[in-house]
């Protein structure tokens, strides 16, 4: 299936934690803005029904693929490879392969879904481990960064990364129209001699690729760097990744809560906050992890998003919005 205006977006609707109304919610909000786009669900048609119903619009846009097999959260990947054919997440992905969509969304298992989607899919010519890749807000002036691996490979080697600064950048020119996007290599310190073995010898393939393969290599970054504006790729590992996206996930959230708790604490604070409620509600929009949902498969022969495990009807919707904008600007 080529990519086009109009998509097809194929659903996991049984992934997650126990969220199905807040799913089909948030496909509901994203057909208000996006009318013309099909969407394929897949999962127990009587549960999907119980909340489609209540969108007569949206259910003229939707195929019903019914399956009562799921996978749980808690399921190993091994074991599903084996065990989880004609589950609603399988026959998602598989709806991709079969180019009946154009991409898949799931709130599921990150570790099935890569596995499943790497098995069906297939990783694109020379890639070793594919990864995980999400917008960070940043001050650049495209408002984000690239991160990536955000969790699927742990133990990623100096290859690897090297392939993930190709993917990082290849999405920023595609995405961003950056002809020749500036990547870091997340450490420990900036200086040269900073880091183990592991780092050192893949700073050293960074900076022999990069002339090579359309980006500059910047050198090393730190943790404070995620949301600068010194480069448009940060590359690492998907263990140190996934731990940096949950810590700045619930640093925003706690900072949300110190601003309301503040705020609501005096009477000075009560009449502060009316007079500054405009702008402490785009500073709110702007910090709420729920607004950049998402992360991307990168390295597959075919399009796949995954969603948080607890996205609420919001983040869905903007896990939705990224799956059309990757689809849009065809990186693959």
């Amino acid at each position: 299936m080529t990519q086009k205006d109009n998509i097809t977006i194929s659903i996991d609707c049984m992934g997650g934690d126990d969220n199905l109304s807040d799913i089909i919610s948030g496909v509901n909000d994203y057909h208000t803005e996006n009318k013309a786009d099909l969407f394929l669900l897949h999962g127990d048609k009587g549960k999907i029904d119980v909340h489609l119903n209540s969108y007569k619009q949206l259910k003229k846009n939707c195929t019903l693929l019914h399956t009562e097999k799921s996978i749980e959260m808690d399921d190993k990947p091994a074991q599903t490879i084996r065990s989880g054919k004609k589950s609603s997440l399988w026959n998602a992905i598989e709806s991709v392969k079969k180019k009946k969509a154009n991409i898949i969304v799931s709130c599921g298992n990150t570790g099935s879904l890569m596995a499943i989607s790497t098995f069906l899919l297939r990783r694109l010519p020379g890639i070793k481990r594919p990864a995980i890749a999400i917008f960070w807000p940043s001050l650049s002036k495209t408002g984000f960064n690239i991160v990536l691996d955000a969790g699927a490979d742990i133990k990623a080697q100096p290859s690897d990364m090297v392939t993930y600064a190709q993917f990082g950048s290849t999405i920023c020119n595609k995405v961003f129209n950056i002809e020749k996007p500036k990547v870091g290599l997340l450490n420990v310190g900036t200086e040269a001699h900073k880091g183990d073995d592991r780092m050192r010898e893949a700073s050293s393939l960074l900076e022999n690729d990069s002339g090579l393969k359309g980006y500059e290599y910047y050198g090393f970054v730190e943790g404070s760097d995620f949301s600068s504006n010194k480069v448009d790729v940060i590359v690492t590992d998907g263990f140190t990744g996934n731990i940096a996206l949950k810590t700045a996930e619930g640093t925003a959230n706690l900072i949300k809560q110190f601003f309301v708790q503040e705020f609501k604490s005096s009477a000075s604070g009560i009449l502060s906050g009316l007079i500054f409620r405009g702008k402490l509600q785009k500073l709110k929009e702007k910090m709420d992890p729920r607004r950049l949902n998402g992360g991307v498969f990168v390295g597959l022969n075919g399009l796949v998003i995954k969603s948080h495990g607890s996205s609420d009807s919001k983040s869905f919707y903007s896990a939705l919005k990224l799956a059309k904008n990757v689809c849009k600007s065809d990186y693959n």
